[in-house]
């Protein structure tokens, strides 16, 4: 390369170049805004509460070289998702209230959007944060197609503990959700570090069930306790992916975002106390999964 082409590359260049790949084709940001659906087509999003396996798909669907994955965005628009959640519940969206709720996504995501586009790859996000968004983002994308994916809540329970959710000395707590209805929210305050990590996995896996009754057909739901080559290909096939099967049997045997820190039992030597706890918040959506507790 001629010294000149090197000068004349920016810092911005050079890092959208090393996150997204080499460029194919131009676009502006004003292009992309003005005609969206045009330049981001068929997108994916994954919808959880995090600590399920959104670290495994990302590393899977990255060998896909026409794939642009996006696990940890920056912004991760953490807070921004729990606002939205609380504008949702609240029932408070009117037009403008949703406008500029999609530009809080917009701006957080337009340029990983515009470099889909000029690496000529299809746009998907893991980033559990963006759960909250899903009723904008099918408005601001209507070809869209997500990922419902969930776990045991014990086993999440147990993760988030292990993490220091809802704990006094953890900044982290300012981008979770908490109650805004009683009788939860009067009695929140009371409630054991289980208790409300539970209550957040019924809470969040609730907003997907009620965004899935709105949109049929626009989400695969996917058991991530059931992680298996078929029902990985099932997924695959319902968002038009294809992978070598070699790939999916190697993914299979390699676990993605291990849980090191922290202390607490797993599920399965849990006292009664501690499973009643769970039953009490989660009792119903965990037997639609197919999981018991």
């Amino acid at each position: 390369m001629k010294l000149t082409a090197i000068k004349n590359i920016s810092l911005e260049d050079i890092y959208w170049r090393l996150k997204a790949g080499k460029t194919k084709k131009r676009l502006t940001i004003f292009e992309l805004r003005a005609d969206l659906n045009k330049h981001i087509q068929n997108p994916v999003f994954f919808l959880s509460t995090g600590r399920c396996g959104t670290k495994w798909f990302s590393d899977l669907l990255t060998h896909h070289k026409e794939l642009f994955v996006l696990h940890n965005p920056v912004p991760g628009l953490a807070i921004q998702s729990k606002l939205a959640y609380e504008l949702f519940k609240k029932k408070s969206l009117d037009d403008t209230i949703t406008d500029l709720l999609k530009e809080i996504f917009f701006v957080g995501r337009e340029q990983y959007l515009r470099y889909s586009y000029k690496t000529n790859k299809r746009y998907i996000e893991t980033n559990n944060y963006i759960t909250f968004f899903a009723p904008l983002l099918i408005e601001l994308f209507p070809d869209a197609k997500f990922v419902h994916l969930y776990r045991h809540p014990g086993e999440f329970v147990r993760s988030a503990i292990r993490r220091n959710y809802y704990t006094d000395n953890n900044p982290d707590d300012l981008k979770r959700i908490i109650p805004l209805d009683n009788p939860e929210k009067k009695h929140w305050e009371s409630f054991s570090q289980l208790e409300k990590t539970a209550w957040l996995w019924n809470e969040t896996n609730l907003f997907i069930e009620q965004f899935k009754e709105k949109n049929p057909g626009k989400v695969f739901d996917f058991n991530f306790n059931e992680l298996t080559d078929q029902n990985v290909y099932a997924l695959l096939q319902f968002l038009d992916i294809k992978l070598k099967n070699s790939i999916v049997t190697k993914s299979l045997t390699v676990k993605s975002n291990i849980q090191k820190q922290g202390q607490f039992p797993k599920y399965i030597d849990w006292d009664n106390s501690q499973k009643r706890m769970l039953h009490k918040f989660c009792n119903t959506l965990a037997e639609n999964y197919g999981y018991q507790i």
